[in-house]
């Protein structure tokens, strides 16, 4: 049996309390948004003390950032994925539809808005983070000209911005709410609808054989 020393015991335990903390608090903000989850809600429903969660997280506004900072990256490791396997540019968006989307997709509506309002170091990472995104939609449009699948008279920058801002309206609305529509629903509905004003005749050939397959 291997004893570990007791450094490396507090270090790992440390490492657990600080996940724990995280862990609880993605699911408070996710749920409830940030003004409605204080501190002390999170202690109780953690089983960590207030003063634990000082020592792991200064305050609020740097445990918010880390909760967005974890969500941002897996997104970008995800995102990685689905570049180095994609066939081809329809590929690409369909595999960003189903495994990319429902990663922001149980954040309460509030959240977002509350971000922007109330912390803003954390609201910069997420601009800088769509800016990224934005490129990333560029260079899709550009591929799938080159192959022939999306219609060479489009406007790149604008149908990027228009895509953007799908995809931020969705994460702000409150339809899921009101209407009581699914997220992800809506989402594969406005990814159909963008793909198929952009698509020539081979790329809705394509797009028509995903979606029978996926049938």
């Amino acid at each position: 049996m291997t004893i570990l020393s007791s450094d490396k015991n507090k270090k790992m335990n440390g490492s657990n309390i600080s996940e724990r903390i995280k862990t609880m608090a993605k699911e408070l903000f996710f749920s409830y948004g940030l003004k409605s989850v204080s501190m002390d809600d999170l202690a109780r429903l953690s089983g960590v003390s207030k003063k634990t969660i000082y020592q792991y997280y200064e305050d609020k506004d740097v445990l918010v950032h880390a909760v967005v900072m974890d969500k941002i990256q897996l997104h970008e490791r995800l995102l990685s994925s689905c570049q180095s396997i994609a066939n081809e540019a329809i590929d690409e968006i369909l595999m960003w539809d189903t495994e990319l989307f429902g990663i922001w997709t149980d954040i309460h509506h509030s959240f977002f808005y509350e971000v922007e309002k109330y912390y803003p170091k954390t609201w910069l990472e997420l601009e800088y983070y769509s800016l990224k995104m934005r490129n990333l939609i560029i260079g899709n449009l550009e591929w799938g000209k080159k192959e022939g699948l999306y219609r060479n008279d489009i406007n790149i920058v604008l149908i990027a911005e228009l895509r953007m801002h799908q995809h931020i309206s969705l994460l702000r609305s409150q339809l899921v709410t009101t209407q009581k529509l699914s997220t992800d629903r809506l989402a594969k509905e406005i990814t159909m609808l963008h793909l198929r004003s952009i698509t020539t005749e081979k790329g809705k050939l394509l797009l028509d054989n995903y979606i029978k397959n996926d049938n």
